[in-house]
């Protein structure tokens, strides 16, 4: 009798903590703390070095390097694990941690996908060939013996630590040992590190102050909203609370063992930055002059979470205004028992509005400034995403986004409104050539490609072909050379400012960092296909004025400059119809820029926070000393 056939399942599932192991040793929260993680069903890939799980994406490598030993690989596919949905949490178990920190990682990289409407790809470190395609992001549950854990820009890795607990008698278990690899908030988190950094390869460079500080926001807000996916865990929440999802609970807290394990707090950050007065019941504004006298990365940072968090908690709120009048007879949540049917409903919407918002937030990343980008430009680039693809904003989430960084005191100079119209990024100012314009359409290679790898070698193909086109797109019309350099930010001829890096040939060199294809469909249907391309220039700075304006000279025999600004463009071609959408541009002649961010530069050398910023690692690991911080 011949052996019977059966078809391979169509997904994984996977068991690990909601939040992390200091929530299963609560009796009120030990049964939601036990999630599963449902992912597409992939056979076993091989890794290198025999080690598990991996995948397409993944990588998990289980060296432990304080104790120089490695852990046995957990086999994911395994029929012993399979059916079972992976292995029972447990704090003690090597293989657990591999399999948590898998699971996690990878529903963080899905969620991305589905918002950007294409294939995550990683960076490659600084040291190693800008073009070379790094197919697996490599993850070390327990790579260091401290409280710590980061995104390695040059391992390309997530590397996560384990330290003994510090925490007072009655709250963790003091001595004990505990593992930032265990927590759903600090996976989520570093992750979100790394897809960031693939996107955008000079985002990890300090060129002003909300560079680091947009990248620890956006990677805390992506590990907020990635609760409310977890529809038990926000059921209960939303029970114990009677529906006031703006107290302090699981929900709105970020790593809560290892803020109290390191003595920070009840939780490592949080993104409630309202609090409730307890007198009158209602919200307390936000301070909005924090904004402008915060410099510390997180705590700047934290300022654009509670922004983002505010913003989800309002729309939840108008969403279920009307569920909670029909059942209570009042529009706002009392903290009284609320029934079970709609406690279940509730969560759901929760759910629908944090999805709403992080895809809102994810597609705005597309449309951000080549370099130093500000939360009011992230602002821009989130409404200017969300209008492409959804013209009518019935509900107001854009207004209600706006409001939250009016009231935080997020804005640029210059805005002549904060209506959501005004914030859109304005189209070109300037006619591109057309017969230009279709040559470089028509050397790109815009078939879809589906394998990552394919992907990657398609963008590499196309930013080469954009590169080639800048570098002859005037050769036949100097006399338009003005108008190109206006549109795109660059300049293309000698007689540019010479602390503006040179080619062989003696002229600007021009970087392309990115050409990506996006394919995307709005909740009505309407689908938009799209070409972002960023294009860079790298300029000198000196902080003695003498010193920059002798770098300016032809031939000028300088040194190391002090700093380094960047300008340039990010183009976004519609490729329906082949017109360019916006040109989000930052000059990179702008001596206005320049001197501003000399001024940043001088203030922060010699204060505590150079270390961060230009210590001997933060080109290379810019995370490992923040994050340790």
């Amino acid at each position: 009798m011949s052996k019977a056939s059966y078809p391979k399942p169509t997904a994984r599932r996977f068991r690990v903590y909601a939040f992390d192991p200091r929530a299963s040793l609560a009796p009120e929260t030990a049964l939601i703390n036990r999630a599963v993680i449902s992912l597409p069903y992939e056979e076993n890939y091989e890794s290198p070095l025999g080690a598990g799980p991996t995948n397409e994406y993944i990588e998990v490598v289980d060296f432990d390097a304080p104790a120089r030993l490695f852990y046995a690989p957990i086999d994911p596919n395994h029929p012993d694990l399979l059916p079972e949905y992976g292995l029972w949490p447990d704090e003690g178990s090597p293989q657990f941690h591999q399999q948590m920190a898998f699971a996690v990682a990878m529903k963080t990289i899905k969620g991305f996908e589905n918002a950007l409407g294409r294939k995550v790809l990683w960076a490659s470190s600084l040291s190693s060939q800008r073009d070379a395609y790094i197919q697996r992001l490599r993850i070390y549950p327990h790579a260091l013996a401290e409280p710590n854990a980061y995104y390695s820009p040059e391992k390309t890795a997530l590397l996560f630590g384990y330290f003994r607990d510090s925490s007072d008698l009655g709250q963790g278990l003091p001595g004990g040992w505990v593992y930032t690899c265990l927590s759903h908030d600090i996976i989520a988190h570093e992750t979100a590190h790394a897809i960031l950094h693939g996107m955008h390869r000079r985002s990890i460079e300090p060129t002003g102050i909300d560079t680091l500080a947009f990248h620890e926001a956006f990677a805390d807000i992506i590990a907020l909203l990635q609760h409310f996916t977890m529809t038990d865990v926000v059921a209960h929440q939303i029970a114990a609370s009677g529906g006031r999802l703006r107290m302090d609970s699981l929900l709105s807290d970020i790593a809560g063992q290892f803020g109290e394990a390191t003595r920070i707090g009840k939780s490592l950050r949080s993104g409630l930055d309202r609090k409730v007065d307890p007198l009158t019941g209602r919200l307390a504004p936000p301070d909005p002059t924090l904004y402008a006298k915060t410099d510390e990365p997180h705590g700047r940072g934290a300022i654009l979470v509670g922004a983002l968090f505010d913003s989800f908690l309002t729309i939840f709120e108008n969403r279920t205004r009307d569920l909670m009048r029909l059942a209570t007879g009042n529009s706002v949540p009392t903290g009284a028992e609320l029934p079970t049917e709609l406690v279940h409903r509730l969560a759901r919407e929760a759910g629908k509005a944090a999805e709403h918002l992080l895809r809102m937030c994810v597609r705005g990343l597309d449309l951000l400034p080549v370099t130093d980008l500000t939360f009011g430009e992230f602002l821009r680039a989130v409404i200017t995403a969300d209008m492409d693809l959804i013209p009518e904003d019935m509900a107001c989430y854009r207004v209600i986004l706006s409001d939250a960084f009016r009231r935080r005191g997020i804005f640029d100079r210059g805005w002549p409104s904060m209506a959501p119209e005004s914030l859109r990024w304005d189209g070109p100012d300037h006619v591109f050539p057309e017969a230009s314009f279709a040559s470089l359409l028509s050397s790109l290679d815009l078939v879809p490609q589906f394998r990552r790898e394919d992907i990657a070698k398609q963008e590499r193909k196309n930013r080469r072909a954009v590169h080639k086109w800048l570098v002859i797109a005037d050769e036949g019309n100097p006399d338009s050379a003005e108008d190109w350099e206006r549109l795109l930010g660059v300049r293309f001829y000698r007689d540019a400012p010479y602390s503006i890096r040179r080619n062989d040939q003696g002229f600007p060199a021009i970087e392309v960092h990115s050409a990506r294809i996006a394919r995307r469909t709005g909740p009505n249907g309407r689908e938009t296909r799209e070409l972002f391309v960023e294009i860079t220039q790298q300029r000198g700075g000196y902080f003695a004025l003498a010193d920059q304006k002798a770098a300016e000279k032809p031939k000028a025999k300088m040194g190391k400059p002090d700093f380094v600004m960047r300008g340039g463009s990010t183009l976004v071609i519609d490729l329906t119809d082949g017109s360019l959408r916006y040109t989000i541009r930052k000059r990179v002649d702008d001596d206005k820029r320049l001197e501003a961010l000399r001024q940043w530069c001088l203030s922060i050398r010699d204060s505590n926070l150079a270390a961060t910023y230009f210590g001997v690692d933060a080109a290379r690991e810019p995370f490992a000393l923040a994050h340790r911080s």
